[in-house]
Order: structure tokens, then sequence, then C-alpha cells
């Protein structure tokens, strides 16, 4: 038997997230690596002021840089769409 070792770099000084706010609606943007070491961008979505669970969609990204473009270009729709950033 044969055992494979893999090992992953995670780079956690890279990983991004910014929170945001409208009214009663909140937006957070999450930058990070997954179990594979694979980019990936996380927009959750909800009510403030309800309680309950919200929405979720993951992004994968084939690389750093395009994960980070996409997240840049993603707080700016926030911003355009009257969010403000609560970091």
């Amino acid at each position: 038997m044969v055992e494979m070792t893999v090992e992953i770099a995670y780079e956690l000084d890279k990983w991004l997230q910014s929170k945001w706010q409208r009214d009663t609606r909140f937006y957070t943007l999450t930058l990070w690596q997954n179990l594979f070491g694979e980019w990936m961008i996380t927009k959750t979505w909800s009510s403030a002021v309800y309680r309950g669970f919200g929405k979720s969609k993951d992004l994968d990204c084939p690389d750093y840089q395009a994960a980070l473009e996409t997240y840049y270009k993603l707080q700016k729709r926030r911003g355009k769409r009257g969010y403000k950033r609560v970091d």
C-alpha cells in the first residue's frame, strides 16, 4: 500500500472579509481558501431585523488574483447599491 501525503499551503494573510449594511439588510463577502487550497468567495445576505438563515453563495476562482479582482468588484457593487461598510 502506497500512502500519498499532500500538503496544502494556506495563505491566511491573504484572506479577506467585509461586512455591509443598508436599512434592514446585510451583506458579507469573504475571500478564503477551501480544503484543497483553492480560492473561493462566499457571498452571504439576509435581513438584519428578522432572524433566519438568509442566503449564501460560493464562487470558485481560478487563482488569487482573479479572486481579488472579483472581491473588489463585488465591494464596489455594494457601494453603488446603497450599502455602507460596517467593518
